[in-house]
């Protein structure tokens, strides 16, 4: 709600910049990556979210996962209270897994990898789930300083200003880590 807040108000109030740390299997996806853009979307069907991950097969899972929520019949009954004139339905002819939106509004979502193309697109909501893979990758100088790169330069500035927010989250594997830095 704070995210949101910090969206809604352009940055006046809310949390702007959320990092969440927590060990493998305990849930960051399914709650941060899955179904906060879901709720998100449908209390704000106008604004847009990108999601990347360390692949973007895994980033495209959890898209998949969201934009299904988002097609189900409970979701479009809880969000006809928000939006009674104009209920919450996925538009048809922008429905990839990859990019999907919500019809008659502005609001998208967008999955790629970490350094995938996302260039062009625009974020009101950027989340960042898990940037590394493995212990292996992170003992990489190159692969840090690599998603760190991206991160500065393409992920950075893909946000909507002023009021773009940024979720980081990720298992913390080494202190040079984009969270670290």
């Amino acid at each position: 709600e704070q995210v949101e807040q910090y969206i809604k108000s352009k940055g006046q109030t809310g949390i702007g910049r959320l990092i969440v740390t927590m060990p493998p299997r305990h849930g960051k996806s399914e709650n941060v990556s899955i179904r906060f853009p879901a709720w998100f979307l449908g209390r704000n069907p106008d604004k847009r979210v990108i999601l990347c991950s360390y692949a973007a097969e895994l980033a495209e899972k959890f898209s998949r996962k969201c934009r299904d929520l988002v097609d189900s019949t409970g979701f479009r009954r809880i969000f006809a209270d928000v939006n009674s004139e104009d209920r919450i339905f996925l538009d048809e002819s922008k429905n990839k897994v990859q990019n999907w939106g919500i019809k008659n509004h502005l609001g998208e979502f967008v999955a790629a990898g970490v350094g995938g193309s996302i260039t062009g697109m625009g974020a009101d909501l950027l989340i960042i789930d898990d940037p590394i893979k493995d212990h292996e990758e992170a003992n990489s100088e190159t692969i840090r300083e690599k998603i760190f790169d991206w991160y500065t330069s393409t992920a950075y500035s893909r946000l909507q200003r002023p009021g773009g927010a940024v979720i980081v989250m990720m298992t913390r594997w080494h202190e040079d880590d984009l969270i670290g830095r």
